[in-house]
């Protein structure tokens, strides 16, 4: 029990509670930071085990915060993003 409490304790805040959402796009900079390569969605999606639009629409949600420190790159036609 106490060490699954230090493992969650690591996501979870007693002050305030945590959105789902804020721990998934951690895990993703966390994922980001660990690869030391362009990210792709198939990346984010084996790693939290979700459906390619949701994958998408996290990465698309970090790429347009302000200090996330994503940055998207697009495929030769310039139509899609690829990585990021």
């Amino acid at each position: 029990m106490t060490l699954l409490r230090m493992l969650l304790s690591r996501y979870l805040s007693e002050s305030s509670p945590v959105s789902l959402e804020s721990v998934a796009e951690r895990e993703i900079i966390r994922l980001a930071y660990t690869l030391a390569r362009p990210l792709r969605p198939i990346d984010v999606e084996i790693h939290l085990n979700i459906n390619h639009r949701s994958a998408v629409r996290m990465l698309h949600s970090l790429c347009t915060k302000k200090g996330g420190g994503l940055s998207p790159v697009t495929g030769p036609e310039g139509k899609y993003v690829v990585k990021v």
